[in-house]
């Protein structure tokens, strides 16, 4: 009988123990969330002025990011914890130039040898000059010959036919519309700032009203350019999106102080990029589920509710943005000192970024990266699904940490779709710097004043940001398609104004005109 309850009162100290740990790790998890608390009712007054950086550095090691990061596998490797420092390399800028290029040879003035014969040109020693002509403003007068018979023979007389025009009664040329449009949607330049620049330093009246009917008007006429870009994007199996919002002003039956949205669409093969905007006022879900009709593949995006019905689609399978989830523990990771869930969670997303940083500078291909996701990301991201299920249950569901590690457990699948496809990003950042381009463009006008105004500025950005993406310059393309649309009149003429097919030269689109 002794023994018996010896033994008994043995196990209900082990329970005791454990439902202390149990306790104590909650209460530890509740300090942690006090503190975060805290600290965002600190930065309230200087919310608007603060880093909005989402770096991160351990509190444990603040000088990590001077050495090779070592994560578990590397750790077994390297035994000895011999850390190597990492030399410093400036980075080199991607040369995106479009600008054309014009040779000049500047000959040598004296040819002629000692011995009497002319030296030949054996090479060339080259000096690459960024060259600027100042912009010319002018008024064209265009003067159509009007020509008669000198006898007077009836219905002898006959115009010259007028050289074709997007807008044809408007007095503006090509090549104004073009660079009022990219002066607009990629320098920013609100219209009521061209106009002033018009009027004060060229002596051009174009008042900004007329500017902005301009821009309306011409969204019809891209209408067929806009479908055919998010054709390609829905006929290939990868695709992303994201929003942001857009206020309006008139829109019918809804105040102006209600905001819609603008959406992003990316997708498209890799030599025929589409990045495509739209504007949508309400009924958000079904919009998106018509919008990729036809769509059968893999859509980055964060888990907005928004997304929800897409999700539910069985031809879609959504790829969730990890940015989003490792953003949700961010903010708790700097605002709480003691090392607890959230700096854990950091570090694991910093191995996981380390490993796409990896396959992004050794250049590997889809399959490699797959490979290489395989044997590196799986094993953390399964390490990482076991240690959050067990962390769940002593946190506070309401609290900020709770709140986070819930929600990378809610859409796990869907975080870790990534590794099915080396195709696939880790996050949904490429589309989000398109996102941020159209919040730096409205950061200028604030707001759309009508729904025709609104889709006027989807329509354009559509064809230029399309037209970078694929690595056109952006004033060439517009220009080049508004020469061009006049005389389109089938499909294979609009397909050859797309940014991956079009041709720059003058007497092709003098020729289509």
């Amino acid at each position: 009988m002794i023994v018996d309850l010896i033994k008994q009162l043995q196990a209900q100290n082990v329970e005791l123990e454990n439902q202390v740990d149990f306790q104590k790790q909650r209460a530890d998890n509740a300090q942690q969330a006090y503190e975060y608390l805290m600290q965002q009712y600190k930065n309230l007054s200087r919310a608007h002025f603060g880093s909005k950086s989402e770096k991160y550095v351990d509190p444990n090691h603040p000088q990590q990011l001077l050495f090779d990061e070592q994560g578990p596998a590397e750790e077994a490797e390297n035994p000895g914890g011999v850390v190597s420092i990492v030399a410093h390399k400036r980075k080199k800028k991607k040369s995106n130039q479009t600008a054309p290029r014009r040779i000049v040879t500047i000959p040598v003035e004296n040819r002629t040898c000692d011995c009497g014969r002319q030296k030949a040109v054996i090479r060339y020693e080259t000096t690459e000059l960024h060259h600027y002509e100042p912009a010319v403003h002018e008024i064209i007068e265009e003067r159509r010959e009007v020509v008669a018979c000198p006898k007077g023979c009836d219905q002898s007389i006959e115009t010259a036919k007028k050289p074709p025009h997007v807008l044809p009664k408007i007095k503006a040329t090509h090549a104004l519309l073009a660079h009022i449009i990219v002066s607009k949607f990629i320098d920013r330049q609100p219209l009521y700032h061209l106009e002033k620049q018009f009027d004060q330093r060229f002596g051009m009246s174009i008042s900004r009203r007329c500017m902005a009917d301009w821009l309306i008007d011409l969204t019809p006429k891209y209408q067929p350019l806009l479908n055919l870009l998010k054709d390609e994007v829905i006929d290939y199996n990868i695709a992303s999106l994201d929003a942001t919002t857009l206020q309006v002003l008139q829109e019918p039956n809804r105040p102006a102080t209600k905001k819609s949205y603008a959406y992003c669409f990316r997708g498209g093969p890799p030599h025929k990029k589409g990045v495509i905007y739209e504007y949508n006022a309400e009924d958000h879900k079904p919009y998106l589920l018509h919008s990729f009709t036809g769509f059968s593949g893999s859509i980055h995006a964060d888990a907005d509710p928004f997304f929800k019905d897409l999700a539910a689609n069985p031809d879609v399978e959504m790829s969730y943005c990890n940015a989003h989830a490792r953003r949700k523990f961010e903010p708790i990771a700097k605002a709480v000192k003691t090392d607890g869930v959230a700096h854990h969670a950091m570090r694991i997303y910093r191995q996981l970024y380390k490993i796409e940083r990896e396959a992004k500078n050794k250049k590997l291909t889809t399959e490699q990266r797959y490979q290489l996701r395989l044997a590196k990301a799986k094993p953390i991201l399964d390490e990482f699904k076991q240690w959050l299920d067990a962390t769940y249950p002593t946190l506070l569901p309401k609290s900020p940490l709770g709140k986070a590690v819930a929600y990378v457990i809610k859409h796990w699948d869907g975080l870790v779709h990534y590794l099915s496809d080396g195709r696939l990003e880790f996050d949904n950042n490429l589309t989000e710097q398109e996102i941020k381009m159209f919040v730096i463009i409205r950061k200028n006008f604030l707001f759309a004043c009508s729904v025709p105004g609104a889709k006027a500025l989807c329509a354009h950005l559509t064809l230029l940001r399309s037209a970078i993406a694929n690595g056109v310059e952006p004033y060439r393309s517009i220009k080049a398609v508004l020469d061009a649309l006049p005389g389109c009149q089938t499909v294979e003429d609009y397909e050859a104004l797309l940014p991956w097919d079009i041709d720059f030269s003058e007497g092709k689109r003098q020729k289509a005109a």
